[in-house]
């Protein structure tokens, strides 16, 4: 098994399973990936600088930026409409595939 961004691909996994195993609203089950997204650190990715980049945008997406991460990612994605919610669901799936 490739051991290259091991961490990231089973915490992204785990979001994904999060995302996709709930009857709950999209906001609610993205509050759940949001848990695994956090133990991911944009170190990890190493001198990979398309990874860097497309991490940093799904944490910009979630409001990210301050010091307390998982309060403000949770708040954020608890006012996301649907829409804007689908859509991040949809780049923690794509980023899932990149990490290969």
């Amino acid at each position: 098994m490739n051991e290259l961004h091991a961490n990231a691909r089973d915490q992204f996994f785990a979001a994904m399973r999060s995302l996709a195993a709930s009857a709950d609203s999209i906001q609610t089950r993205l509050i759940e990936a949001n848990t695994h997204l956090l133990l991911v650190t944009i170190d990890e990715f190493g001198g990979d600088l398309e990874l860097k980049i497309k991490f940093a945008k799904l944490l910009d997406l979630l409001a990210v930026d301050q010091d307390d991460m998982e309060t403000t990612a949770l708040e954020t994605v608890a006012h996301m409409t649907d829409f804007e919610a689908i859509k991040v669901a949809d780049l923690i799936c794509d980023f899932y595939y990149d990490l290969g």
